[in-house]
């Protein structure tokens, strides 16, 4: 049995959980968190004045360590001793180490920081080429294509490939449609960036003509909401496993126009409870979600990411300063087009039972299937120990 350490330098993503959770056969899986960055558990888990004192420490240290990194033309790599174990995986970090590993990566940019400028300036990018030759590295896994390009558009490298991250809930199954009623879901934990206030605006212009309904579930904002009146729209604040269950089971669309997210792992988790989605073109959203098989894609009026797959804008900073400005102000004709997506599957019946359908099969027998996370894993791993 083959031992293979997952690597966190903060705190362990539930996506890599999973990840643990389906290891392919041969092999164990162990880790531990904030194993790295001694300010990393504070900056999260900000429950007292001593952690919010430290977890802003940590986020301004943090904020010129990678500055510094990118400028000295030096990318930042964790130590780390794989004694004892066969295979480290680790979670969006290059590695230091004595054993063979892989690293799986959301974008290029969490390399430096999401800073996308380090991926224009020549001696970042040449050391970092020399990271990706490192025999110890085997191999750098995307989650998806967008994801992909956005290192080799830059970097010129044989050791990508993209494998979907496996988002299927243990308790879903295809949902059965009961009553007329429609019902919208929202889940996200930033309410503007991921595009809940504007997808509530879209409900509240047509509520009042249909039997349908809309939760949103978010870190919600203090500020007073334009659609704050409408009964049909329910707001809640983040919820435990169990509840996020029940509203998956009580939904029969789930909308999602991000502009924030890499990867929108809730996209195949509704799929895996076979609810089709309503997204934008941004970066790799139309990857996971088939238009007109297993949602619906709109059109955005701007995106985080440049056409050549990296940041929009030069720094995380101004990436999110930007993206919140925006996503506060949408145009009327982009609120409308979401508006008639949902009209569209209100009155279409036949569409949507479709869709779900279609959402259901790619969770459970396509590219978002244990199935074939596993299988493309067990070949990553196997030849990482050849």
């Amino acid at each position: 049995m083959k031992k293979i350490y997952f690597y966190s330098s903060g705190k362990l993503h539930w996506a890599h959980k999973h990840m643990m959770e389906l290891v392919p056969k041969g092999f164990t899986a162990e880790t531990k968190e904030f194993s790295a960055n001694p300010f990393a558990k504070a900056t999260v888990e900000k429950n007292s004045l001593k952690n919010n004192i430290l977890g802003s420490l940590g986020l301004s240290v943090s904020t010129v360590y990678n500055n510094l990194h990118i400028l000295l033309g030096a990318p930042k790599r964790r130590t780390f001793s794989g004694g004892g174990y066969d295979l480290i995986h680790s979670t969006q970090a290059l590695l230091e180490t004595d054993a063979p590993y892989v690293v799986d990566f959301e974008h290029a940019s969490v390399f430096s920081g999401y800073n996308q400028y380090a991926f224009g300036y020549k001696p970042f990018l040449r050391a970092f080429t020399k990271e990706l030759e490192n025999k110890k590295l085997k191999k750098a896994i995307a989650w998806s294509k967008h994801a992909e390009k956005s290192m080799t558009n830059f970097i010129d490298t044989d050791k990508v490939e993209t494998v979907y991250p496996c988002a299927k809930f243990p308790k879903a199954k295809l949902k059965k449609k009961k009553g007329n009623t429609v019902n919208f879901l929202f889940i996200g934990r930033t309410f503007y960036q991921k595009g809940g206030y504007e997808a509530a605006l879209a409900f509240d212009r047509i509520s009042d003509k249909y039997d349908a309904t809309f939760t949103v579930v978010a870190n919600l904002p203090q500020e007073p909401m334009p659609f704050a009146k409408n009964k049909k729209i329910r707001m809640m604040e983040l919820q435990p496993y169990e509840e996020i269950v029940e509203l998956y089971e009580k939904s029969d669309v789930f909308v999602f126009p991000s502009h924030y997210d890499t990867y929108g792992f809730v996209i195949p988790e509704a799929f895996s409870f076979g609810i089709p989605v309503i997204g934008v073109d941004s970066f790799s959203s139309p990857e996971l979600i088939s238009h007109e098989k297993t949602g619906l894609i709109v059109k955005s009026y701007f995106s985080s990411f440049a056409k050549d797959c990296g940041y929009a804008w030069p720094t995380v900073t101004e990436v999110s300063k930007k993206r919140l400005e925006l996503s506060k102000n949408p145009p009327d004709e982009y609120i409308q087009k979401l508006s008639e997506a949902m009209e569209r599957l209100i009155l279409d019946g036949k569409l949507r039972s479709r869709l779900s359908a279609g959402a259901y099969r790619e969770s459970s027998e396509g590219k978002f299937s244990e199935g074939e996370y596993t299988g493309r894993m067990t070949k990553i791993y196997k030849e990482a120990l050849e």
